[in-house]
């Protein structure tokens, strides 16, 4: 569980940093991830597109990987 908690930490730095809670910014993340219905994400791409590391991309995209993927395994218990 304290991985998770320090994953947390490091998307929040990023949100930050590159003030990735801003409306038009929440909007182009949301776009990036949803256009033509993709089944990949790159991280290079979505690094380039908010000017941030390779690495940064992939600790972001891989969080919120993390919340679809507890949401899909918890969504059939209620």
């Amino acid at each position: 569980m304290e991985h998770l908690k320090k994953h947390k930490e490091k998307f929040q730095k990023i949100i930050d940093k590159y003030c990735l809670a801003e409306e038009s910014k929440a909007e182009e993340i949301a776009n990036f991830l949803t256009k033509n219905n993709q089944k990949e994400v790159s991280a290079k791409e979505f690094a380039n597109l908010f000017a941030m590391t390779e690495k940064e991309s992939v600790i972001f995209l891989s969080w919120i990987q993390t919340g679809i993927k507890f949401k899909e395994d918890n969504s059939n218990k209620k």
